[in-house]
Protein backbone atom coordinates (compact mmCIF):
# COMPACT_ATOMS: atom_id res chain seq x y z
CA UNK A 1 0.00 0.00 0.00
CA UNK A 2 1.43 3.44 -0.95
CA UNK A 3 2.54 5.72 1.84
CA UNK A 4 0.03 8.48 2.62
CA UNK A 5 1.31 12.03 2.34
CA UNK A 6 0.91 14.34 5.27
CA UNK A 7 -0.73 17.67 4.41
CA UNK A 8 2.45 19.78 4.87
CA UNK A 9 4.41 17.36 2.66
CA UNK A 10 1.72 17.46 -0.03
CA UNK A 11 1.55 21.25 0.03
CA UNK A 12 5.35 21.53 -0.14
CA UNK A 13 5.44 19.22 -3.16
CA UNK A 14 2.65 21.18 -4.87
CA UNK A 15 4.47 24.48 -4.30
CA UNK A 16 7.72 22.99 -5.64
CA UNK A 17 5.99 21.65 -8.76
CA UNK A 18 4.30 24.99 -9.42
CA UNK A 19 7.56 26.89 -8.86
CA UNK A 20 9.16 24.74 -11.56
CA UNK A 21 6.27 25.37 -13.99
CA UNK A 22 5.88 29.07 -14.83
CA UNK A 23 3.07 28.25 -17.27
CA UNK A 24 1.08 26.64 -14.47
CA UNK A 25 -0.24 23.10 -14.23
CA UNK A 26 -3.66 21.50 -14.43
CA UNK A 27 -4.85 19.28 -11.60
CA UNK A 28 -4.18 16.00 -13.50
CA UNK A 29 -0.67 17.18 -14.32
CA UNK A 30 -0.02 17.96 -10.67
CA UNK A 31 -1.39 14.59 -9.62
CA UNK A 32 0.79 12.70 -12.08
CA UNK A 33 3.95 14.53 -10.98
CA UNK A 34 3.53 14.03 -7.24
CA UNK A 35 5.95 11.55 -5.69
CA UNK A 36 3.10 9.71 -3.95
CA UNK A 37 -0.42 9.04 -5.15
CA UNK A 38 -3.16 11.22 -3.66
CA UNK A 39 -6.86 11.15 -4.45
CA UNK A 40 -8.42 13.96 -6.47
CA UNK A 41 -10.45 15.20 -3.46
CA UNK A 42 -7.29 15.35 -1.32
CA UNK A 43 -5.45 17.23 -4.07
CA UNK A 44 -8.38 19.65 -4.46
CA UNK A 45 -8.49 20.32 -0.70
CA UNK A 46 -4.73 21.02 -0.63
CA UNK A 47 -5.00 23.40 -3.60
CA UNK A 48 -7.97 25.16 -1.98
CA UNK A 49 -5.97 25.66 1.24
CA UNK A 50 -3.01 27.03 -0.72
CA UNK A 51 -5.31 29.39 -2.63
CA UNK A 52 -6.92 30.56 0.61
CA UNK A 53 -3.47 31.43 1.99
CA UNK A 54 -2.58 33.30 -1.22
CA UNK A 55 0.20 30.89 -2.19
CA UNK A 56 -1.47 29.58 -5.37
CA UNK A 57 -3.60 31.25 -8.06
CA UNK A 58 -6.15 29.37 -10.15
CA UNK A 59 -6.69 30.65 -13.69
CA UNK A 60 -9.49 29.34 -15.89
CA UNK A 61 -12.60 27.34 -15.25
CA UNK A 62 -13.35 23.64 -14.91
CA UNK A 63 -11.09 21.44 -17.08
CA UNK A 64 -9.15 24.46 -18.37
CA UNK A 65 -8.16 25.57 -14.84
CA UNK A 66 -4.41 25.95 -14.33
CA UNK A 67 -2.71 26.53 -11.01
CA UNK A 68 0.19 28.97 -10.70
CA UNK A 69 2.51 29.80 -7.86
CA UNK A 70 1.51 33.25 -6.60
CA UNK A 71 4.70 35.21 -6.21
CA UNK A 72 2.89 37.97 -4.37
CA UNK A 73 1.00 40.73 -6.12
CA UNK A 74 3.68 41.07 -8.82
CA UNK A 75 3.30 37.44 -9.91
CA UNK A 76 -0.48 37.73 -10.04
CA UNK A 77 -0.25 40.98 -12.02
CA UNK A 78 2.06 39.31 -14.55
CA UNK A 79 -0.29 36.37 -15.01
CA UNK A 80 -3.24 38.75 -15.40
CA UNK A 81 -1.30 40.86 -17.91
CA UNK A 82 -0.40 37.76 -19.94
CA UNK A 83 -4.07 36.70 -20.02
CA UNK A 84 -5.15 40.18 -21.11
CA UNK A 85 -2.55 40.20 -23.89
CA UNK A 86 -3.53 36.68 -24.99
CA UNK A 87 -7.06 38.00 -25.34
CA UNK A 88 -5.84 40.87 -27.54
CA UNK A 89 -3.72 38.43 -29.57
CA UNK A 90 -6.87 36.44 -30.40
CA UNK A 91 -8.62 39.69 -31.36
CA UNK A 92 -5.72 40.68 -33.64
CA UNK A 93 -6.27 37.52 -35.65
CA UNK A 94 -9.95 38.31 -36.13
CA UNK A 95 -9.58 42.09 -36.48
CA UNK A 96 -6.38 42.95 -38.40
CA UNK A 97 -7.17 46.69 -38.30
CA UNK A 98 -6.11 46.63 -34.63
CA UNK A 99 -2.53 46.18 -35.85
CA UNK A 100 -2.54 49.72 -37.26
CA UNK A 101 -4.38 51.04 -34.21
CA UNK A 102 -1.58 49.59 -32.04
CA UNK A 103 1.03 51.47 -34.10
CA UNK A 104 -0.87 54.73 -33.49
CA UNK A 105 -1.20 53.94 -29.79
CA UNK A 106 2.54 53.26 -29.65
CA UNK A 107 3.16 56.74 -31.09
CA UNK A 108 1.12 58.27 -28.27
CA UNK A 109 2.96 56.20 -25.66
CA UNK A 110 6.28 57.48 -27.04
CA UNK A 111 5.06 61.06 -26.54
CA UNK A 112 3.81 60.67 -22.97
CA UNK A 113 6.56 58.37 -21.69
CA UNK A 114 9.96 59.00 -23.25
CA UNK A 115 11.53 56.82 -20.51
CA UNK A 116 9.85 53.77 -22.04
CA UNK A 117 11.81 54.14 -25.29
CA UNK A 118 13.51 50.73 -25.02
CA UNK A 119 10.11 49.02 -24.78
CA UNK A 120 8.55 51.21 -27.46
CA UNK A 121 11.38 50.37 -29.85
CA UNK A 122 10.91 46.65 -29.20
CA UNK A 123 7.14 46.90 -29.77
CA UNK A 124 7.75 48.87 -33.00
CA UNK A 125 10.11 46.11 -34.20
CA UNK A 126 7.55 43.43 -33.31
CA UNK A 127 4.78 45.31 -35.09
CA UNK A 128 6.97 45.25 -38.22
CA UNK A 129 7.50 41.48 -37.92
CA UNK A 130 5.13 38.80 -39.24
CA UNK A 131 1.99 38.44 -37.13
CA UNK A 132 2.86 35.03 -35.57
CA UNK A 133 6.00 36.41 -33.92
CA UNK A 134 4.10 39.39 -32.47
CA UNK A 135 1.31 37.16 -31.14
CA UNK A 136 3.78 34.74 -29.57
CA UNK A 137 5.59 37.51 -27.68
CA UNK A 138 2.33 39.08 -26.52
CA UNK A 139 1.30 35.94 -24.61
CA UNK A 140 4.74 34.47 -23.89
CA UNK A 141 5.57 33.39 -20.36
CA UNK A 142 9.02 34.92 -19.91
CA UNK A 143 10.60 37.70 -17.88
CA UNK A 144 11.41 39.60 -21.07
CA UNK A 145 7.82 39.45 -22.34
CA UNK A 146 6.47 40.39 -18.89
CA UNK A 147 8.68 43.50 -18.82
CA UNK A 148 7.59 44.39 -22.35
CA UNK A 149 3.89 44.05 -21.47
CA UNK A 150 4.27 46.73 -18.76
CA UNK A 151 4.63 49.36 -21.51
CA UNK A 152 2.28 47.83 -24.05
CA UNK A 153 0.29 49.56 -26.79
CA UNK A 154 -2.25 46.70 -26.67
CA UNK A 155 -3.73 47.00 -23.19
CA UNK A 156 -6.49 49.36 -24.36
CA UNK A 157 -7.77 46.80 -26.87
CA UNK A 158 -9.12 44.31 -24.32
CA UNK A 159 -12.93 44.35 -24.56
CA UNK A 160 -14.53 45.55 -21.30
CA UNK A 161 -16.39 42.27 -20.70
CA UNK A 162 -13.19 40.25 -21.15
CA UNK A 163 -11.23 42.61 -18.87
CA UNK A 164 -13.94 42.30 -16.20
CA UNK A 165 -13.96 38.50 -16.50
CA UNK A 166 -10.19 38.27 -16.06
CA UNK A 167 -10.09 40.72 -13.15
CA UNK A 168 -12.98 38.93 -11.39
CA UNK A 169 -11.10 35.68 -11.71
CA UNK A 170 -8.21 37.20 -9.78
CA UNK A 171 -10.49 38.76 -7.17
CA UNK A 172 -11.85 35.27 -6.48
CA UNK A 173 -8.28 34.09 -5.97
CA UNK A 174 -7.55 36.87 -3.50
CA UNK A 175 -10.32 35.73 -1.18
Amino acid sequence: MPRRLRTPDLESQLLALLAASPGGLKSPELSSQLRSHVSQPTLSRALTRLRARGRVVAVGEARARRYHLADGRIGMAEIRSRLLHASVARRLLAEPHLHEAARKRLGKLREVNPAGRVYHDRWAALLAEPMPKLLRVMAEDSAQAAALRRESPFSVFVPPKERTRIFRQFRRNAR
